[in-house]
């Protein structure tokens, strides 16, 4: 699956501005509406789409201009080694935060009091986040600035042929292949799976004692995140796992690497899934301008007939009393 360069810089720049746009749509009501902020299954949303309007407004900004003209952006050490720390880390903080939240949401609706206390909510909700932000941030700042890197610069190539530069060792790729892509990928699918197991059981098992709406909302959310990464990420990920398990890399190479290039949307996608799967966010919507023109001159002809008729009614009444 080859995809010539310039139908990957139109397909980034038709999904980009939307994305960018729906981002911070979406990052704003989160942190003005206090009861959205508040809420406890928000909190890794609102840090899983920072990270993707971080990762969206630099890497896949500068990977469309690279689409398009076959050159980076600036022809500095500085500039290429930035940008392949910037396609790495944030990607897999955002990755490692959706898994977490695959994981979270068991806590949330099934162990409720795990987080009822402030300490409690420090270990098993704030704690973890900040953790799977924060470790690839260092892990790839220690690969890409500290660890000497001695490939040469290569400015035909995406973030100018430096991406080796995380991979020093065969021991150091295999472990950042299962630590930071394959783990985090397959624990996405197989809690969300889970999940909705456990949910449909418990509606089964309990029927109306089970307060499937005030769950409703947290496991749709995750569902829908965890559906881009099953059908954007997942399939891909099991060819890394064959490749780590000793399967030729020239076995579905094309493949791989078209599909590689296709989970880049997953940062493009969750904005539009978040926006979609709360309805508090879609009923900002109507109150853009143009909405309320709909309704008013869907409202002002009926007004109209009823006024007409009544004037009407009045105007008989007097011929008649004359």
């Amino acid at each position: 699956m080859v995809i010539a360069y310039i139908i990957r810089c139109w397909i980034y720049l038709i999904f980009v501005i939307p994305s960018l746009l729906c981002s911070i749509f979406n990052l704003y009501h989160f942190i003005v509406d206090r009861t959205l902020r508040k809420a406890l299954y928000n909190h890794i949303i609102i840090l899983i789409l920072s990270l993707c309007l971080l990762y969206n407004i630099t890497d896949i900004i500068w990977l469309i201009h690279f689409y398009r003209t076959i050159s980076p952006v600036s022809y500095t050490y500085i500039f290429c080694i930035l940008w392949t720390y910037i396609d790495f880390a944030p990607f897999v903080s955002i990755t490692l935060l959706v898994a977490w939240a695959s994981i979270e949401r068991h806590i949330l609706i099934f162990h409720q009091n795990l987080v009822s206390t402030r300490t409690k909510r420090l270990f098993a909700h704030y704690l973890p986040m900040i953790i799977f932000t924060l470790y690839p941030l260092i892990y790839y700042m220690v690969m890409f600035f500290i660890i000497p890197c001695s490939i040469p610069l290569n400015y035909a190539k995406t973030r100018c042929g430096l991406t080796n530069c995380a991979y020093p060792s065969a021991a150091i790729t295999m472990y950042d292949g299962i630590a930071h892509n394959i783990l985090p990928v397959f624990s996405i699918v197989v809690f969300s799976i889970a999940l909705i197991g456990r949910v449909w059981y418990n509606k089964y098992r309990m029927g109306q004692r089970f307060q499937w709406k005030k769950y409703r909302k947290m496991t749709i959310q995750l569902l829908s995140i965890s559906s881009v990464y099953f059908f954007l990420l997942f399939p891909p990920m099991i060819l890394n796992t064959a490749y780590a398990a000793g399967v030729s890399y020239s076995v579905a190479a094309d493949f791989y690497s078209g599909a590689m290039y296709i989970s880049y949307l997953i940062t493009l996608l969750i904005p539009f899934v978040c926006t979609a799967a709360l309805p508090e966010l879609r009923a900002k919507f109507p109150k853009i301008p143009g909405f309320y023109r709909r309704k008013s001159t869907a409202v002002v002809p009926v007004t109209f007939t009823l006024n007409r008729l009544a004037a009407s009614r009045t105007a008989v009444v007097t011929h008649a009393a004359h």
